[in-house]
């Protein structure tokens, strides 16, 4: 079995000077992937990225969204300044460039996958994408990268069924637009852990979210109360994501995976140790490998302690190439009984309730 990485320095120039969405994070990852000698690895495949193309950007969003983040691009080389998309999302000099990669890597990444190539892959691309819409960049994002590509599978490789689960400590506001009302070309269902949208932005995710038309029952959220720990995600997978996938069955699922679910990370208070990401892809990982032939595309998302980061990624690549035994573990942590009763009882349950008109399982 072999598993894809996607990488290449182009990730590296969008330059957004001290931001905490910094090009460190790459830099951090490939250091621990040298250091731990992932790349000398014959399981594992580098993986060139492509530039996507305008058409194909333009599966999720407006003309007007791409114009504006070219046009800021070059006002920032011709100043020397950053430029504003909005009060968190900066453009520099190549970050139109570098979004156009970001996307391509994970084109460049489906289709080794649909060819038999690799099995599994791990996109380590950069700018993010999740809170970005059809017509807005937001949250450190430039264009989704995960919306396109399923669009991509959809329009360019008569795929009809994705799943996409999102494990970043902040709700995909973004991607969860894009399909709320579902796709004109495909059926999409949407996965979306994280941090309970009171606490932390985007300040979205709530149960009552489940789409609309289309997509009604098909955008499904798990907002976790802060400090939750590595425990309650599992709840999530065992009582809702894999009863799913198993009546859905999905022919590729996607991920967008962001590592500030971590205990220490700066921006959030979730409780998560950094073997918790990889625990939940094993489940995912084992549907995948029994019901769609393997298929299985990571894209990064945040995570803002890079070493943490780093060694997460780490994890999650030892688990898609099979190599569970090989996880970098810190000390177990679990959640206060509070937090698993208010779980059980005020997210599971009532989630349950809102989608059992649209899924035989509940």
């Amino acid at each position: 079995m072999t598993t894809g990485i996607v990488y290449d320095p182009i990730y590296l120039e969008h330059r957004i000077g001290t931001h905490v969405e910094s090009h460190i994070r790459l830099i951090e990852i490939m250091r621990l992937l040298k250091e731990e000698k992932v790349l000398e690895n014959p399981d594992f495949k580098s993986i060139s990225p492509r530039k996507a193309t305008l058409e194909q950007i333009k599966y999720v969003h407006t003309d007007e969204l791409i114009k504006e983040v070219k046009e800021l691009s070059e006002l920032s080389k011709v100043s020397g300044h950053v430029q504003s998309l909005d009060m968190d999302t900066l453009v520099s000099e190549k970050t139109y460039e570098a979004a156009l990669y970001s996307v391509g890597g994970n084109l460049e990444a489906v289709d080794k996958i649909l060819e038999g190539e690799i099995k599994n892959c791990f996109a380590l691309v950069r700018p993010p994408g999740h809170h970005s819409n059809a017509y807005r960049c937001a949250g450190f994002c430039i264009f989704n990268n995960v919306a396109i590509t399923a669009e991509y599978l959809f329009r360019e490789k008569n795929i009809k069924k994705v799943a996409i689960i999102d494990w970043d400590c902040h709700a995909g506001n973004g991607t969860a637009d894009i399909f709320y009302n579902g796709s004109e070309h495909g059926n999409v269902v949407f996965f979306d852990s994280h941090q309970d949208g009171r606490t932390l932005y985007p300040g979205t995710g709530f149960l009552h979210e489940i789409g609309a038309g289309k997509g009604k029952g098909k955008i499904i959220n798990f907002p976790m109360p802060p400090r939750a720990a590595d425990d309650v995600i599992l709840i999530f997978f065992e009582n809702i994501v894999s009863p799913v996938l198993n009546e859905f069955k999905p022919e590729f699922i996607l991920i967008s995976a962001g590592f500030d679910t971590h205990h220490t990370d700066r921006l959030t208070n979730m409780g998560w140790t950094y073997q918790a990401p990889a625990e939940y892809l094993k489940r995912i990982k084992d549907f995948a490998d029994k019901n769609c032939g393997g298929r299985t595309l990571i894209t990064l998302e945040g995570g803002y302690e890079v070493d943490k980061q780093a060694k997460a990624v780490y994890n999650c690549l030892q688990v898609l190439n099979g190599n569970e035994e090989n996880l970098i573990k810190e000390e177990p942590r679990s959640s206060d009984v509070n937090i698993l009763t208010h779980v059980k009882q005020k997210v599971i349950k009532p989630l349950k309730q809102n989608l059992s008109p649209y899924w035989d399982c509940f």
